[in-house]
Formats: structure tokens, sequence, C-alpha cells
């Protein structure tokens, strides 16, 4: 588990780094960075949304499969995406991307698997307050453990997510 956790500050460090570059700087930002829970899917765990008023985003996450039925086959799976929101509304949001996936396995007659992931989701802001919203993504992934033990699927998760709202500084 440690392994992992490292892993997810490393993709949390290099997403905060690169999406600093890919924000805009027309309009001022109403929200700032936000958490997502997924509380159902193949994976449950928590995550961290970037930026929610921009075509570009970031998003890591650290989840854990098998959580609920035969906990002790599971893994810790660390994913960074760079976002692109191909639909971009007032109340939704579809993005489509890709990043690293890595899954650390809680057996260690296992090994662990690096790979891709390519995600395709959807964000809705049915609510009054725009700054909580439900979430669902679909991902395709890839991974290998060095060449061999090739494991691929789709990845599903959805949920609850909430971005903060940023302060006005010039008061």
């Amino acid at each position: 588990m440690l392994k992992a956790l490292t892993f997810s500050a490393l993709l949390t460090g290099a997403v905060s780094t690169l999406c600093a570059q890919t924000t805009t700087t027309t309009a001022p930002q109403r929200l700032g960075p936000g958490v997502g829970l997924y509380a159902s899917g193949t994976e449950t765990g928590m995550g961290l949304h970037l930026i929610k008023d921009s075509r570009w985003s970031m998003e890591a996450r650290f989840a854990r499969t098998n959580i609920f039925v035969q906990s002790e086959t599971g893994s810790w799976v660390t994913e960074a995406s760079l976002l692109y929101r191909v639909a971009y509304h007032e109340k939704v949001r579809c993005h489509i991307g890709i990043g690293p996936k890595a899954d650390f396995q809680v057996s260690e007659s296992l090994s662990d698997r690096y790979g891709l992931s390519f995600p395709i989701g959807v964000e809705a802001f049915p609510f009054p307050f725009q700054n909580a919203g439900l979430f669902f993504e679909a991902a395709p992934f890839y991974l290998t453990a060095g060449g061999k033990d090739i494991n691929y699927g789709i990845r599903t998760s959805s949920g609850f997510v909430f971005y903060f709202v940023r302060q006005d500084k010039t008061k």
C-alpha cells in the first residue's frame, strides 16, 4: 500500500504541474480544484479533479478494487489522466482523456501492473449550486507486468464530485 500511496503522490504532483500550464487566463475562475468520491463501479475510491471551468483538466485518482467481495484478491489502483471536455455546457461536461494507470496487487504472489487508461465520462450539475454534481466514467485500459500477464478491460466508476469555490483575492 505504501508503494501505491507514493505513486499516487507523484502522479498528483505531475497533475498539478501540467494543469497549471493548461488553464485559461482570459477570465477569472470561480471554482478551483474538486474532489470526486467514487462509491460504485469496478473501483471504489476518491480522486482530485483539478479544475471545472476549463476545456482542459486533469484528474488523479486512488482507488481499491474488490473492496466488497473477495477483498484479499484486489489491488490498489492509481491513475492520472489529462482530460479534454468535448461537450462543455453549464450543467453538463463530457470528457475524453488519456493517462497512466498502475495496479499494486494486494497478494504477494501477483505482480504489480502498469499501463494506460482512456477515460470517457460525464459530469452533471443538476443542483442549484453548481460546485457539486454527479459523475460517471467508463475507461478502457491496458495493463502489463513487464511484458507478460497482459490485462485489459473497461473500468467503470460513478459517484459525486465537489469543486471548491475560489475566494476572490481582490477584495
